[in-house]
């Protein structure tokens, strides 16, 4: 989340991150890393960076932004999200395109407290809020076949694209692509896209992605959670917006 944001998105920010982390401290450790409760590998636990690299980012803003990081961590001191008396996944992301994802609809299972809800988001609030990923044919079939080797891409790329369905967060669901069947998920893994929601054109260049909102669209918006603060809804309200029927209170080793 932008350091620049207001105090009360951060605050949302620090305790979805800490109950994130107490979530999988919970679930024992991976044999990715079993000599740590959790790494900073953003596909595998959560990102992390380092306090002199955030302040090169950040620069003459680096001790402003520091001191909102460091009293997000003050104000929400111990606090996470619970479900049932044990932490959840809080799942967040950048943006969505109006409405966040079931869980279901992303992952294996459907979790309770991550279900689809409208955010206030949108393209005036959003850096990149749409954006496009262009492929030539040649590159389309290199990445695509490289995973599906039946694939029958030969002819026009209009072709080559069938029965699109979305599901009701405005992600792709699962698309045909050269006669195979595949999840909206694994498109947007295959071709590196923004997120889930996107529409397809086919032309003189190519396959153009045209994409809406990034992340996996699941749990806290990070930019909604922005709008409600700027609206005057404090980093609780934030977080019941985003996870239903939860509580919030002390973590407890």
């Amino acid at each position: 989340m932008p350091a620049a944001f207001s105090q009360q998105a951060l605050d949302a920010q620090a305790v979805a991150e800490r109950t994130f982390i107490c979530y999988h401290m919970a679930g024992g450790r991976k044999d990715a890393h079993p000599e740590a409760d959790v790494c900073t590998s953003p596909a595998c636990c959560s990102a992390y960076v380092a306090q002199e690299d955030a302040a090169a980012r950040w620069g003459d803003k680096a001790e402003e932004y520091e001191t909102k990081v460091q009293q997000a961590v003050r104000d929400t001191d111990g606090q996470i999200i619970l479900y049932d008396g044990s932490p959840i996944l809080a799942a967040f992301h950048s943006s969505s395109a109006g409405v966040t994802a079931d869980s279901g609809d992303v992952w294996s299972s459907s979790l309770p407290y991550l279900h689809s809800v409208e955010t206030p988001e949108g393209e005036d609030s959003v850096p990149n809020y749409y954006s496009v990923s262009t492929f030539s044919p040649e590159e389309f079939r290199e990445i695509f076949l490289a995973a599906h080797g039946d694939a029958d891409l030969s002819g026009d790329p209009a072709e080559w694209f069938r029965d699109r369905t979305v599901n009701d967060s405005g992600r792709v669901e699962r698309v045909t692509i050269g006669g195979v069947s595949v999840e909206g998920t694994e498109v947007r893994r295959l071709f590196s896209l923004r997120s889930a929601c996107f529409t397809v054109d086919t032309g003189e260049e190519g396959v153009a992605f045209r994409v809406t909102g990034f992340g996996h669209g699941v749990g806290m918006s990070q930019y909604g959670a922005e709008l409600l603060a700027r609206q005057g809804k404090t980093w609780q309200e934030i977080i019941h917006w985003y996870y239903a029927d939860v509580t919030i209170g002390a973590y407890k080793e």
